[in-house]
């Protein structure tokens, strides 16, 4: 796992603008989309990305610092990435067996 990592970060450090890009959008948008998907069902795109930034904010600080005092996690670059897409995984996971059992 590391060495994907590895490999992804060299390629990434040639290319500071995508990786600029990349991280804000993982870091201030995407955990945030995420959940707005599972909370919050009618809302329009507008309220939806202004909801997503907050939640971004707020659901990556907090789990990475409560990660780091509760179980001594280290805060670096590969366990932040880390953290980050578990906590987008989470709602993903819970929308689409929603939307799974909505069908049936």
């Amino acid at each position: 796992m590391t060495e994907v990592f590895g490999f992804i970060s060299s390629i990434l450090e040639s290319l500071p603008g995508i990786r600029g890009i990349l991280g804000i959008i993982l870091m201030f948008f995407l955990p945030g989309f995420a959940w707005t998907l599972v909370f919050f069902k009618q809302i329009n795109i507008a309220e939806r990305i202004a909801l997503s930034v907050g939640l971004s904010i707020a659901l990556v600080t907090l789990s990475i610092f409560t990660l780091n005092k509760l179980i001594g996690v280290r805060i670096t670059g590969v366990n932040s990435v880390l953290i980050i897409m578990f906590i987008t995984l989470i709602p993903v996971a819970i929308y689409y067996v929603n939307r799974l059992r909505r069908r049936r």
